[in-house]
């Protein structure tokens, strides 16, 4: 879970989406507050959301050689048991790490990452703002007809090394203000995926954590 201390009340604002809006409502006091120094918070630990995703490369580096150790030192048979119960609680930590950056990390993207969307029948398109395991920010390009909130969308996109047009489920739980430019408003759409299988939990993952 993703969380906030709230700046006027101090208490604990925990909500999974503070890593994608600007601004959230304190239950506590009831006020519009910035969101600002997000952390991710497990049973285990709580680190800053900023710290955690900018090592996401090195924690997965470093659990590849814990993994190696770890058979090294079984295989080996004359390490004592401290050495293997601690080897085994800082591999356990790493995973719990690597487990909350894959639950909260938000890839921006940078280039053009165009989108075709489809719901209740109709057909539009978009181009994707960021993207993580578990949803998306999307700007929708047509502000005349989109869908609503609660709306469920398939998704077509390509993503690196999957030669066929990759396809998501997702239901809209958010609706963000419209951009302007020079050609049209623009909605921003906040979708959560629905029914992914651990495949394509991979594939996202694959390509959202080497991109980083």
């Amino acid at each position: 879970m993703l969380q906030m201390k709230c700046p006027k009340c101090k208490a604990i604002i925990s909500s999974p989406f503070l890593g994608e809006i600007g601004a959230v409502t304190c239950e506590q006091c009831n006020q519009d507050v910035t969101v600002d120094d997000v952390f991710v918070a497990t049973s285990g630990f709580k680190m800053h959301r900023d710290d955690l995703l900018a090592r996401v490369l090195h924690y997965r580096a470093l659990l590849k050689d814990v993994e190696r150790e770890k058979i090294l030192i079984q295989n080996s048979g004359n390490s004592s048991a401290d050495t293997q119960k601690s080897l085994d609680q800082f591999y356990n930590t790493l995973r719990e790490l690597l487990a909350a950056a894959r639950e909260h990390f938000r890839l921006q993207i940078a280039q053009d990452f165009p989108l075709e969307i489809e719901w209740a029948g109709k057909t539009g398109k978009g181009s994707l703002l960021n993207l993580s395991t578990k949803g998306a920010a999307i700007k929708y390009l047509d502000s005349q007809r989109f869908p609503i909130h609660g709306s469920v969308l398939k998704l077509q996109m390509a993503l690196p090394n999957i030669v066929e047009h990759f396809y998501l489920s997702a239901e809209i739980v958010w609706i963000g203000k419209r951009e302007k430019n020079e050609q049209r408003d623009n909605v921003i759409l906040g979708v959560k995926f629905m029914g992914l299988n651990e495949k394509a939990q991979n594939h996202l993952w694959d390509y959202i954590s080497s991109t980083h």
